[in-house]
């Protein structure tokens, strides 16, 4: 029983998920839905806490304390326990150290959270649509991305509570793969611009970044292209990362 409940332990029973991999789908949709309102984050932990003991908020009697209610038993609660009882779920401030993601929506099914078995041409493509979101906050490119990472998802389902849990989801996932892969991922740097302050648009740029993915990977070889956009994510991205390694030890040795 947690300590800022002991005084209603007849009242309360909550087991409290300690991470975002301990989250249900009905969870972590709620968890959008409540996002995708702007409210403040202490207030969606409030309501987050609340919807997993089934505990509804009546009416503030007075002051900070607040009518509750369990099932058909009543009590009150103080703001100073709220404040109290969220820290416990403290971990949605950031992003997942995995990849998590609702694993369906309506009939659609995600494409496995940290891409093993996925080709490595949707991982590029859907790195290029969340690239693109973050420099140009142009929320078409999130529906672009949400709908390679739920292949069937149905246009009228493309809502705000998805496109947070698609953003959500590929943020921990690069976020994963660039502990696995560091020498290959690394962050892109926030300015592109040459010498001359040009800065070339950012879909220029990221096709630019795309296109040498894959030169690297076929040597230049047309012919190997398909190939190698066939290939498992993480086998090109292992690839990749021992190349990249490669060019560091060489730079170090001609220092």
């Amino acid at each position: 029983m947690l300590p800022y409940f002991r005084s209603m332990e007849a009242f309360f029973d909550l087991s409290l998920p300690k991470s975002w991999a301990d989250l249900s789908d009905p969870q972590l949709l709620f968890f959008f839905r409540q996002l995708a309102t702007d409210k403040p984050m202490a207030e969606i932990q409030t309501l987050c806490l609340c919807q997993r003991a089934n505990v509804l908020v009546r009416c503030r009697l007075y002051g900070s304390v607040y009518l509750v209610q369990h099932g058909k038993q009543q009590a009150t609660l103080t703001l100073h326990q709220f404040v109290c009882a969220i820290t416990a779920i403290d971990f949605l401030k950031s992003f997942s150290p995995y990849p998590i993601r609702i694993r369906t929506f309506g009939k659609a099914r995600a494409i496995a959270a940290d891409f093993q078995g996925v080709p490595f041409s949707t991982f590029i493509s859907t790195d290029y649509y969340y690239q693109g979101f973050l420099h140009t906050k142009n929320e078409a490119l999130l529906n672009h991305l949400a709908t390679l990472l739920y292949p069937k998802i149905k246009s009228r389902h493309l809502t705000p509570p998805l496109l947070l849990n698609a953003f959500y989801w590929f943020s921990s996932l690069k976020q994963y793969l660039a502990r696995l892969f560091p020498h290959f991922l690394q962050p892109m740097s926030s300015s592109s611009e040459d010498l001359l302050g040009y800065a070339p648009p950012i879909g220029e740029v990221l096709r630019t970044a795309m296109n040498a993915q894959i030169r690297a990977l076929t040597g230049g070889d047309i012919t190997k292209e398909e190939a190698v956009l066939l290939m498992d994510t993480w086998r090109a991205l292992t690839e990749f990362d021992a190349k990249a390694k490669e060019v560091e030890d060489i730079k170090r040795q001609t220092k």
